[in-house]
């Protein structure tokens, strides 16, 4: 049977306090009936009693606490709630700390923020309790993974009270890598002649990739599909060579990153191509044969102009001359120059790097005596298959349609091949090639092939 008892009875001390050192009083289902609250005992974590089922107020952490049966602590600490971040998306490979600010209620000095993935989860590197409803939490940039995302945040408390955020509050999203390295993009494109270029950038998560023009301007006439990174279209007229520059950026879900790159657009008209964009490549001597010399797989063939002297073996004495860059007995500076020993045909092979030309001026020139006018030499292109002529002199006279040769100077030895016509795309071709002699004696009358080709003295249309 419960007892109920006014412990002011029991008092009967001016103190309020019970008499007597042997007084033994027990109590059972207090009551107090007072409005201000019954005292417990009080004390930091250090000063814990053992006894199972002694309740006391921690001092140390704030929260009202009692013994339980295995030994441990159960306290009337309130959860932490996680409402909501100022983060949402990370670059994990950004590099550097992300810091992010938390918003929720029950927030306790010593608390500590853990960031929990699909399968695993991690410590902030620090937790700031900034005060009951806010906590700034930093952590590695690199160490939220894709692959765990979204993550929820979670708080512990000092006493290991967890509160976790309802869902995922942070994904992972990683700027795109662009594949296409910085600077010109392939090779020139040319005015009038329709060109493609692409540019690719990849996203390590996987989203799609835009591409856009940031800054800069592509050539006139370029446009840019913003799926596929294609750059094309026909690039309108330039007065010379021409390089616009500008700035890609290629966009993933809300990332971006910028790079640099240029597109030169070539006049398609070059005139008086200058020495300097000439070069020479010859591996010891050559027979003539009827085939192209130089092709897009040659070793060395790069820029616009490659030249070679070649000899056919089949009379007389070859010396298998090669073509060289001089200015001696020229009527300029800067000429090609190849030589052989009469009466051996001879060829000068011209290559355009893959571009599709016509030759539109050219000068020749023979040695400066009477005995070594030309006689007998052609200018042919490749058509494909093989050579065809557009004009020659001696027994290989005769021209194409729009074509002329004609010869000038002391000793005639200035000779200038030219076309005027109206269907340059009838001869454009990636190879021309002078031939001079047939085999027998008729280039001159001289004893020796000396021919000179005029490097400040070539002008062609790139058609393709």
């Amino acid at each position: 049977m419960a007892r109920n008892r006014d412990l002011s009875k029991l008092l009967s001390t001016a103190n309020g306090k019970i008499g007597g050192s042997n007084l033994d009083v027990s109590f059972e289902n207090i009551s107090d009936t007072g409005t201000e609250g019954t005292k417990v005992a009080s004390g930091t974590t250090a000063q814990r009693g053992s006894t199972t089922g002694q309740w006391r107020y921690n001092t140390t952490t704030g929260f009202f606490e009692g013994r339980n049966a295995s030994g441990s602590f159960s306290t009337l600490e309130p959860t932490p709630t996680v409402l909501s971040v100022d983060v949402t998306e990370v670059d994990s490979q950004a590099g550097g700390n992300q810091t992010i600010v938390i918003s929720g209620t029950n927030f306790t000095s010593g608390a500590v923020v853990s960031f929990v993935g699909t399968s695993a989860e991690f410590n902030a590197s620090t937790t700031t309790i900034d005060s009951g409803i806010q906590i700034t939490a930093v952590a590695p940039k690199s160490s939220f993974l894709n692959a765990q995302e979204p993550y929820k945040v979670k708080v512990s408390s000092a006493s290991g009270v967890e509160g976790t955020s309802a869902t995922g509050l942070i994904n992972v999203d990683t700027s795109p890598t662009w594949s296409t390295a910085s600077g010109q993009i392939g090779s020139s494109v040319i005015e009038g002649i329709s060109a493609s270029r692409t540019v690719s950038a990849t996203d390590p998560d996987g989203d799609t990739v835009a591409y856009s023009v940031q800054s800069g301007s592509l050539p006139s006439g370029l446009s840019l599909n913003s799926s596929s990174g294609v750059i094309s279209g026909t690039p309108s007229s330039v007065s010379a060579d021409t390089t616009s520059s500008f700035t890609l950026r290629a966009t993933a879900n809300t990332k971006t990153v910028d790079r640099a790159f240029s597109i030169i657009t070539l006049n398609s008209n070059v005139t008086n191509h200058a020495s300097s964009n000439w070069s020479h490549y010859v591996t010891g001597n050559r027979a003539s044969s009827s085939g192209r010399y130089f092709t897009s797989s040659s070793t060395g063939a790069s820029g616009y102009l490659f030249g070679v002297s070649s000899e056919n073996a089949g009379t007389g004495s070859a010396s298998h001359q090669n073509a060289w860059l001089t200015s001696d007995n020229n009527p300029g500076t800067d000429y090609w120059r190849g030589q052989g020993t009469a009466p051996q045909q001879d060829t000068l092979e011209l290559w355009f790097a893959g571009n599709e030309v016509i030759i539109t001026n050219i000068q020749i020139h023979s040695y400066n005596a009477a005995s070594y006018e030309f006689d007998a030499v052609k200018l042919e292109y490749w058509n494909g298959s093989g050579w065809t002529k557009v004009s020659g002199i001696g027994s290989y006279t005769g021209s194409s349609s729009g074509w002329s040769w004609g010869k000038s100077g002391s000793n005639s030895r200035t000779n200038r091949i030219q076309y005027t016509g109206s269907s340059p795309s009838s001869f454009k071709s990636t190879n021309w090639r002078f031939v001079y002699g047939t085999g027998g004696a008729d280039v001159h009358n001289g004893s020796d092939v000396v021919h000179q080709t005029g490097a400040n003295n070539l002008n062609f249309t790139i058609l393709g």
